[in-house]
């Protein structure tokens, strides 16, 4: 019975070592954050990639209509009067005009990607801020989780020690290898099941002798089954 004391124990201390295990995790991985930054670092990369190449194409743009501004100055301003200089002009006006075209389209193509770059970044800083008030919000209650499991483990570990002393070396190492091999099940409460006394944990029925020695003895008895320490409440 006291080693079915220690093992329930064992199951409340394996329990909150896997809390606290879990919770150290989760305050040690801010990978969440740190992808949320990178997709933010990238995006604000290419945006300022892109958005240099919207003024580019803007500058190409604008050099083109100052070109084509000047050439109808001197196209309608009545300055120049020989036909053959006037042709030229209306050449270069007809090329300038194509120019512009194939430019503003360039730019129009700039001017959308920035703009989508735009409202991608966006959404990315939101999230990553969402993601760091959300942890800088949730680390004090795991750090204050961690520092309670902690003491609540030393407290199990103190109270575990006090139990081992009470057993001798033999018999602890039966049952702490009987706790590896069995799932942490190494101590099984006798059951009655239609009159008979059965191992609670594999459900096989003890021959008499092995169920009087569990009432009568203090020697360890172990299920012929699955060799799990019987005890009898």
């Amino acid at each position: 019975e006291e080693l079915y004391r220690l093992q329930e124990l064992d199951w409340v201390r394996a329990e909150k070592q896997q809390t606290l295990d879990e919770v150290r995790a989760e305050l040690s991985d801010d990978s969440t954050l740190r992808r949320a930054n990178l997709r933010r670092q990238q995006l604000e990369a290419q945006y300022t990639t892109q958005n240099a190449l919207r003024r580019d194409a803007q500058l190409a743009v604008d050099k083109i209509e100052a070109r084509e501004q000047l050439v109808q100055n001197r196209l309608y301003g009545g300055a120049v009067t020989n036909p053959r200089e006037l042709e030229a002009f209306q050449e270069e006006q007809s090329i300038l005009r194509r120019q512009k075209s194939d430019a503003e389209d360039v730019l129009l193509e700039h001017m959308i990607a920035t703009e989508e770059l735009q409202s991608l970044l966006a959404e990315a800083g939101e999230a990553a801020e969402t993601i760091e008030e959300r942890r800088r919000q949730r680390v004090p209650r795991l750090r204050q989780h961690d520092q309670t499991l902690t003491e609540e483990l030393e407290a199990i570990n103190h109270r575990r020690s006090e139990l081992l002393s009470r057993f001798s070396p033999q018999i602890l190492s039966t049952y702490e290898t009987l706790l590896n091999s069995r799932g942490g099940h190494a101590v099984s409460k006798v059951d009655q099941l239609r009159g008979n006394d059965v191992c609670g944990a594999c459900r096989v029925a003890l021959p008499r002798a092995d169920a009087q020695r569990v009432r009568s003895s203090d020697a360890l008895v172990q299920c012929n089954n699955c060799r799990r320490i019987l005890y009898m409440e």
